[in-house]
């Protein structure tokens, strides 16, 4: 019942196709503008700022003057690959020994099947091969495994780990044995081992030297995590400086010049190492240096023990540092101040038909007609279709912004209608139909719920009706 009335509000909603012909055309409506540019950078060169103005800009505006949060760090750096160290013949051989399926071809079987569905017809084919009749002739005939029968009941070459366990159980060890009758979860199966390749070993010359990278890279990674527990052990033990832990990981700490964390330096610019620095937890009292970290890991080959070692919290930069900046600031305020009051006057003589004499008099001109369409990627787009339709021979008048913050008159000449393909005009009219149904629907909830008397449970939580 509830969907039928949402279906009847949702579903029954529609537009006229005058309606989405009028939708189309305004969507795809043409404009032809001219623009006047008053060039706020320009104006601001001209500008005169007094002390005071520049100091109660300063005050008004002191959150944007901050210097951010500093660090200096020291920090230690294991990397597993300075641990690497040359393989030995023995370590090399003793690898080869241990990972032999690692070099070469497992033994592969070839096996045959007969597939059935009782017991007893498993039984009389076998007595009938026992008997020497052709394996691939009854595989046509009698299995009902329609894959395998089609080739006479051969299943390819498998490998160990491709081979069923029941093939594996049969006991076949020679060409052309056969299996007893076994049984499966797909039936009853006969089996032969057609044929057999033996495992084959890569000699120890063709992969000596994989193996002997293997070796180094294991031997590698094992000093790289023994390190890290003794230098992990080292740091915590020794909380007060990165004395202890330097002595352990045989290197000097290597200190950082101040930093924030829009400038990271590169050679700590990981985000496990950043998230320890920032983080709040390796800084004391009042922001004094504090503890050692923990062994931060990099991409599993690098680790880095750090310390604060310095630190400067948020600040207020003063005005003498940034006091050009402000400068430049109050003059471009005043300056787009002076602009959109120029452009205002400039408005009001155009809208009284004498716009030329006051366009020359401020020393600046229309450009050429552009065409523009509500797609069209550019600041001004939006105030030019804010305009007014412009009667017959006389504009409409406006005022936008361009990218470069510059103030711009607009001149609205033309207004055309678009046109757009029958596809895009059906999709749009899916939209606009969706759209009212929502409204619709919206504007049932809100009847029904205005309408509805609603008690709450003793919990204050379960509506009932």
């Amino acid at each position: 019942t509830t969907d039928q009335l949402v279906s009847a509000v949702v579903g029954s909603d529609f537009i006229l196709p005058g309606e989405s012909d009028q939708f189309a055309a305004l969507f795809a409506q043409q404009r032809q503008v001219r623009t006047a540019t008053i060039a706020v950078d320009a104006l601001a060169q001209k500008q005169q700022v007094s002390e005071q103005e520049i100091k109660d800009y300063y005050q008004q505006h002191t959150n944007n003057f901050l210097s951010p949060e500093q660090f200096r760090i020291s920090y230690i750096k294991l990397d597993a690959a300075a641990l690497a160290e040359n393989a030995s013949e023995e370590e090399i051989q003793a690898y080869y020994d241990k990972h032999q399926d690692e070099f070469g071809q497992p033994q592969r079987n070839r096996y045959s099947l007969i597939q059935t569905k009782t017991e007893d017809e498993a039984k009389a084919i076998l007595a009938q091969l026992k008997q020497g009749a052709d394996f691939a002739t009854l595989a046509k005939e009698k299995s009902v495994d329609v894959i395998t029968a089609r080739n006479g009941g051969d299943m390819g070459w498998l490998e160990p780990g491709t081979t069923p366990d029941e093939f594996k159980n049969a006991g076949l060890k020679e060409k052309g044995q056969l299996s007893d009758v076994i049984k499966s979860s797909v039936g009853f199966l006969i089996v032969r081992l057609d044929d057999i390749t033996p495992a084959t070993v890569k000699p120890l010359s063709e992969v000596h030297n994989d193996i002997s990278a293997k070796v180094k890279q294991e031997k590698a990674l094992d000093a790289f995590f023994a390190l890290q527990r003794k230098v992990s052990d080292a740091a915590n033990n020794d909380n007060e400086s990165l004395a202890s832990a330097e002595k352990a990981a045989g290197v000097k700490a290597v200190e950082t010049g101040w930093f924030s964390r829009d400038a990271v330096p590169e050679e700590i610019n990981f985000k496990p190492v950043t998230d320890a620095v920032f983080g709040g937890t390796l800084l004391g009292e009042n922001g004094t240096p504090g503890s050692n970290s923990d062994i931060i890991t990099v991409d599993g080959d690098r680790a880095f023990v750090l310390r604060i070692t310095d630190h400067k919290p948020q600040a207020e930069k003063p005005l003498a540092e940034v006091k050009d900046q402000v400068t430049a600031l109050v003059k471009h305020q005043k300056a787009l101040k002076a602009a959109n009051e120029q452009a205002q006057n400039l408005l009001s003589a155009l809208k009284a038909g004498k716009g030329d004499e006051a366009l020359k008099a401020a020393g600046i001109a229309f450009s050429p007609a552009k065409t523009f369409e509500r797609t069209t990627q550019d600041t001004l787009t939006q105030p030019v279709f804010a305009l007014p339709l412009p009667a017959k021979d006389k504009p409409s008048y406006g005022i936008g912004n361009d990218l470069q913050g510059n103030v711009v008159l607009l001149a609205l000449d033309d207004v055309r209608s678009g046109t757009m393909p029958e596809d895009q005009k059906k999709a749009m009219a899916q939209r606009l139909t969706q759209n009212n149904a929502e409204i619709a629907f919206d504007a049932l909830l809100k009847g029904l719920r205005k309408d509805a008397k609603i008690k709450l449970d003793d919990a204050g939580t379960s509506p009932q009706q």
